[in-house]
């Protein structure tokens, strides 16, 4: 991956519906160079798909946590099961496997406090394989999520 790659994956994390020109323009290339390279990352795996990032709020998702889960992993069964239901869950926007003392961390999101708590009562704690779970509501996202490119 050379400079032009490198400035062709930072302005796509800005705006992943530019135009070829204007990508052109930006990055110093022709048009139909910057769709070769574009073509060359996805079939490199360096990008994965283009995507959209949703306004949480706007969706009426007022509140985002994140879930630090143990469960049960001496029965495969269960811990298989935890993980298909949370794969499948709508309000679990992404579910970690980690390292420490901690299982899984899992990222979610619901509309208001009384929602998350049914889902942290109702939903996740009522899964068999659950031990214990603990959370952390998000106040202020103070850095998105980008990815850092060499």
């Amino acid at each position: 991956m050379d400079k032009y790659d490198a400035r062709i994956l930072s302005t796509l994390q800005q705006d992943g519906r530019i135009s070829w020109s204007r990508l052109a323009d930006k990055v110093s290339l022709s048009a139909s160079a910057c769709q070769r390279r574009v073509e060359a990352l996805v079939d490199r795996g360096i990008i994965e798909n283009f995507t959209v990032n949703l306004n949480e709020d706007a969706l009426g998702h007022h509140v985002k946590a994140f879930v630090a889960v143990n469960i049960d992993r001496q029965n495969t069964n269960l811990a298989q099961d935890f993980r298909r239901r949370v794969i499948e869950h709508p309000q679990v926007q992404a579910c970690h496997m980690i390292s420490g003392g901690i299982d899984f961390m899992l990222e979610v999101v619901a509309d208001d406090l009384d929602a998350f708590g049914n889902f942290i009562d109702g939903d996740l704690l009522s899964m068999p394989a659950v031990k214990d779970a603990s959370s952390s509501i998000v106040l202020k996202v103070v850095k998105p999520k980008e990815t850092m490119i060499k």
